[in-house]
C-alpha cells in the first residue's frame, strides 16, 4: 500500500482552509493547514509533504516568499500558488521560482484534484530520474 498523500495548505482565510480540508479529505489525503507562512515553514522537512497550496497574499510573508523557502527546504514539494488577486507579473514570478501552477480563486474541486495528481506525477517522475542508474557516455576510440 502506498503512503498517504500529504498536502500542506497555507491561507489566512479560515473558510478557504476549511474548503481545502473538505475537498482533499474526500480523496483521503492528509491535510496540514496553516494561517500564515512562518507557522507552515516551521513544519517543513524533507519528505514530509507532497504538494502545497499557498495563498499569494498572506500576513507577515507573501506566498512568493513562502514558495521560495519551501523549495529551499525541500525542492521535491510541488507548490501551487492560489490567489484571488493575480497579475501576470506574480504569475510569471511564481512559475519562475518553481511553482507547479497558479490557481485563481474561486476554484473548483476538480481543479484541486487535477493539480494534486499533476504534482504527484511530477514528484514520481523526479524520483524515478534520481533512482535511474547513470549511463556512462560511450567511449570514443
Amino acid at each position: 500500500m502506498e503512503d498517504k498523500v500529504r498536502i500542506l495548505v497555507v491561507d489566512d482565510e479560515a473558510s478557504v482552509l476549511e474548503s481545502f480540508k473538505m475537498i482533499l479529505t474526500i480523496k483521503d489525503y492528509d491535510v496540514y493547514a496553516f494561517p500564515d507562512g512562518p507557522s507552515a515553514l516551521k513544519t517543513i522537512e524533507p519528505g514530509k509533504y507532497d504538494v502545497a497550496f499557498v495563498d499569494l497574499r498572506l500576513p507577515e510573508m507573501d506566498g512568493i516568499e513562502v514558495l521560495k523557502r519551501i523549495k529551499e527546504a525541500d525542492s521535491s514539494i510541488e507548490v501551487i500558488i492560489v490567489t484571488a488577486y493575480g497579475s501576470e507579473e506574480s504569475h510569471a514570478n511564481a512559475i519562475t521560482l518553481g511553482a507547479l501552477e497558479y490557481l485563481r480563486k474561486p476554484f473548483l474541486m476538480e481543479e484541486i484534484y487535477e493539480l494534486v495528481e499533476r504534482g504527484l506525477q511530477k514528484r514520481r517522475a523526479k524520483a524515478r530520474k534520481k533512482e535511474a542508474p547513470k549511463k556512462e557516455p560511450p567511449k570514443i576510440h
